[in-house]
């Protein structure tokens, strides 16, 4: 074999090598598994939609079961005056703490007010009045999700009906409603429109507001 070609087979033999080996550097797996976790994951609206939906509902759900259990509470120990009175001492503590636990917005509204804090928004009274018309039309009404413009938070509503009896003795007719709790709510609101309602009406509704990036991060 000439010397040529014993160095043309080395040549060949060497590149053949190389090209076994891979120059190009790896990262190591860990870094690479925590860019993925890290990756921007991808939600439709209607996913950010549901998500909203369930936790407004449980929240709603929350509120007034331990609002109803704190009024039945104080009427059991001091009548329909403790229960009156507790309606005007505690219904804002309890929301705003229920917000702060949830780090959400969280108020009621109704067209017909006690409290004018409680008075609906310009985008709140759309709501209400659809859900005022729905219910004059017999249809069933739930809870409502909308993006608020830019579409940084999102809206949610729910309908807050009238649940019982004990009810009536604050929001019912005059002829259902004492001369005791009348002094009482027209010393704490002199400009009471909550009265004349009926088990099962229309009594407002709650309004939560959501930052959409809890939302998605929460997905």
């Amino acid at each position: 074999m000439s010397h040529s070609t014993k160095l043309s087979i080395a040549i060949v033999m060497m590149v053949v090598w190389a090209c076994g080996f891979s120059t190009e550097k790896r990262r190591p797996k860990q870094i690479e598994d925590t860019q993925q976790q890290r990756a921007v994951k991808k939600v439709s609206e209607a996913d950010i939609i549901n998500k909203t939906t369930k936790l407004g509902d449980s929240i709603t759900q929350i509120a007034a079961s331990v609002f109803m259990g704190k009024t039945s509470e104080k009427f059991s120990e001091d009548g329909y005056k403790g229960a009156a009175e507790y309606c005007s001492m505690n219904a804002y503590p309890l929301t705003d703490s229920l917000a702060k636990e949830y780090k959400v917005f969280l108020k009621r509204v109704s067209s017909k007010y006690r409290n004018p804090n409680n008075a609906p928004s310009d985008l709140e009274r759309q709501v209400l009045d659809a859900y005022e018309y729905s219910v004059e039309q017999d249809d069933e009404i739930g809870s409502n999700v909308q993006f608020i413009r830019p579409g940084d938070t999102i809206l949610y509503n729910k309908p807050i009906r009238i649940p019982s009896e004990l009810c009536l003795n604050c929001h019912g007719s005059p002829s259902q409603i004492s001369d005791e709790i009348k002094t009482i709510l027209k010393e704490e609101y002199p400009q009471d429109l909550a009265t004349g309602y009926k088990v099962g009406d229309l009594r407002g509704m709650w309004s939560l507001k959501f930052l959409k990036k809890e939302i998605v991060q929460g997905l």
